[in-house]
């Protein structure tokens, strides 16, 4: 079997080279990004490419396009995969203000079977290959808010259990080393009672009701899924995204 990740298409690269630019602060909220032209010129892309590109960065949230200005960065998203932190209150500024979010690993990647208690099944395939399980426990301004159990099939991803986890987006991480991208996917929601350690992880008290979120994530190679269950506290924030 080729191990080897799909290639990137040009458009992700260029979304990636352009939001890793906001993240450093090259580009800062309310500056404009190069034209399209400039970016055609810059990059020797097409047109359509770098339209492509710029839609992505509106649809997650780096930039709004202003007619007859161009792409206008946005502040910084607390980015959460697919989804984002919004807070509660009507007043609270979104996710993106002053606002730090952490995120510490509580378990190191292992290699372990499946969970029993995931919502999904994985594939035969992935079963045989075995899987990675880590867990993170996720910080706003050093409150906890998400604990998160991670499963990833030992597939394609050499050299996975060195990566460093602390404070880094797993999606970018599989994007810019292993070239698999997250196309989508399905979600299963519960709420439940905070017990034991759950309680203790997200500093609430016993048999508080927090939100259960389960996810397989899909991804452009269409044998490689992973899976997430994640516990999320709500009462200072909710959550937000597309899916």
């Amino acid at each position: 079997m080729n191990d080897r990740p799909t290639r990137i298409p040009q458009y992700q690269y260029l979304y990636e080279s352009l939001r890793q630019q906001i993240i450093r602060g090259d580009f800062k909220s309310g500056d404009l990004l190069p034209s399209e032209k400039d970016l055609q010129n810059q990059f020797r892309l097409t047109q359509p490419t770098i339209r492509q590109a710029l839609s992505l960065l509106v649809q997650d949230g780096y930039i709004r396009k202003h007619q007859g200005k161009g792409s206008i960065v946005q502040p910084l998203p607390i980015g959460l995969g697919v989804m984002s932190i919004v807070g509660r209150l009507a007043n609270t500024a979104n996710a993106g203000g002053s606002e730090r979010m952490t995120t510490t690993i509580l378990t190191k990647p292992r290699l372990s079977p499946f969970p029993e208690d995931f919502l999904f099944t994985p594939t035969e395939d992935d079963t045989k290959a075995g899987f990675y399980y880590f867990e993170r426990l996720r910080a706003v301004d050093d409150q906890p808010v998400f604990l998160e159990k991670v499963v990833v099939p030992n597939r394609y991803l050499p050299g996975f259990s060195r990566q460093r986890l602390e404070n880094r987006s797993l999606f970018d991480l599989l994007r810019t080393k292993y070239g698999l991208l997250v196309k989508g996917g399905e979600q299963k929601v519960l709420a439940v009672s905070a017990e034991g350690d759950l309680a203790r992880q997200l500093s609430v008290t016993m048999h508080t009701p927090v939100l259960r979120l389960d996810k397989r994530l899909d991804t452009n190679r269409h044998d490689f899924s992973f899976y997430s269950s994640l516990y999320a506290r709500t009462d200072s924030y909710i959550l937000h995204g597309r899916f």
